[in-house]
């Protein structure tokens, strides 16, 4: 392997500080430049502010500055523009020795110009030596001030022991005095204990009587306690069956009502089928002579309003075109970005309200592999379209499922969409309306 190869393939360890210099660079590049320019694993920090993108996106600037060659140039020529004459300098391989070894070393990184290798292996040394000497003036420093603490320490233990003897001398004096009064305590307390030993014996005495009498009184009154407890559970026990008497007639007096109920039911709707009464196409209203007819529709496409009032129902189902959605709310983001954003909006619309929500794609950009088996939010069914199929057919068949009566609302502003709804007697809601209140809530 020739030289310059050996040189192209060597991957050097930085010095702390030559590192940290390099990314605090690189970070403050990536949030002025596109996106698109970037390397596709530094654009999600683009967004984020420079402290934070040199925080979490570190490794990743490190293995950007070392693998890519084109993001290592962008990071070079903002150093150009800063010291064009340092950077000549250490590309032709002769740095000045005044100039800062953390700049040489990331020039000599960034540009790999003549001895660069030999240049960052110097700077690690330099830049190791200062850190040395300022450990060891450090060192020296706290050397000389613990000397001079222990010192004045010393001297206060000097003063403290004198204090100490002329305080024992005082309190062995004292002491002397304490023990004289205190034998004469001790006499007179002893006096007193040997009257307080009468006194406790005439006490247990009496305290013996007392304690016949209560024993006496306890057993009378514990016979009057079981007779009223025996008393109590036969009235419990009256009450319990009165209860469940009362119970089983009010189950009985249920199963006549609901029987008669049914059977009412069941004769209504078997006389509407024998009858084959329909809805009339006309009210009585619209039979009086002379009125001008103005019969309004209904609206086909719900406003912010109306959308409202049909969310406060449970049994609503929410059908939601999620591309027609997500494109005309946030068109700049991925395919899977679209998605997670969309389906985190109405998992937090249906563990408000309650309803049912059932998100359609497109099939043709199903996700695969881990990204297949992320989960959904609570309350939030996410399809897609079988192969050939579009999203359009799959909502369609999806109005076809379900039952007549049942309250549905179709999200999209595609014009199709929207046809096969009023054909399905549904109700239609634009892309930006329901944008706006789920990225209102």
């Amino acid at each position: 392997m020739s030289e310059a190869a050996a040189a192209e393939d060597f991957e050097p360890v930085l010095p702390a500080e030559v590192r940290q210099q390099l990314l605090a660079i690189s970070a403050d590049l990536i949030g002025r430049r596109p996106i698109h320019d970037l390397p596709p694993g530094l654009r999600r920090f683009a967004r984020f502010a420079p402290n934070k993108r040199l925080r979490m996106g570190s490794a990743e600037l490190a293995t950007a500055l070392s693998a890519d060659e084109d993001f290592r140039a962008m990071v070079a020529d903002v150093v150009q523009d800063a010291s064009p004459e340092l950077v000549e300098q250490v590309g032709s391989g002769t740095p000045p020795a005044t100039a800062d070894p953390s700049d040489v070393g990331v020039i000599a990184y960034l540009f790999r110009g003549q001895r660069w290798a030999e240049i960052l292996t110097e700077v690690s040394r330099q830049l190791l030596q200062a850190n040395e000497a300022r450990m060891s003036a450090s060192e020296s420093e706290r050397v000389s001030a613990e000397l001079t603490r222990l010192g004045e320490e010393n001297a206060e233990l000097g003063r403290q022991r004198d204090a100490a003897k002329a305080a024992a001398r005082e309190q062995s004096a004292g002491h002397a005095r304490e023990t004289a009064e205190l034998s004469h305590r001790i006499r007179t307390l002893q006096g007193e204990a040997r009257a307080a030993q009468r006194a406790h014996a005439r006490a247990e005495a009496a305290l013996s009587e007392i304690q016949g009498e209560l024993e006496r009184r306890d057993s009378t009154e514990s016979a009057e306690l079981r007779r009223a407890r025996a008393r109590i559970a036969a009235l419990e026990a009256d009450l319990e069956a009165g209860r469940r008497g009362a119970r089983v007639e009010r189950d009985h007096d249920d199963a006549r009502l609901w029987v008669l109920l049914e059977q009412l039911s069941s004769a209504a709707a078997g006389l509407r089928r024998e009858l084959d009464i329909k809805r009339p196409s006309v009210t009585p209203a619209d039979q009086l002579a002379g009125a001008e007819q103005n019969t309004g529709a209904r609206p086909s496409v719900l406003d912010s309003t109306l959308l409202e009032r049909m969310l406060e129902g449970s049994h609503v189902h929410l059908i939601v075109d999620g591309y027609n959605i997500t494109k005309t709310g946030y068109p700049e983001l991925t395919l899977i970005e679209q998605r997670n954003r969309l389906t985190s909006s109405l998992g937090a619309l249906a563990a408000r309200r309650g309803i049912e929500i059932t998100v359609a794609f497109d099939g043709t950009a199903a996700p695969t592999g881990a990204a297949a088996s992320l989960p959904t939010p609570r309350g939030v069914r996410v399809l897609f379209s079988a192969p050939g199929e579009l999203a359009d057919d799959l909502i369609r068949r999806l109005l076809e499922l379900e039952p007549g009566g049942r309250t549905l609302v179709v999200a999209s502003s595609d014009q199709a969409v929207a046809a096969s709804v009023r054909g399905a007697q549904a109700w239609a809601v634009s892309a930006e309306v329901l944008l706006g209140r789920i990225e209102r809530s």
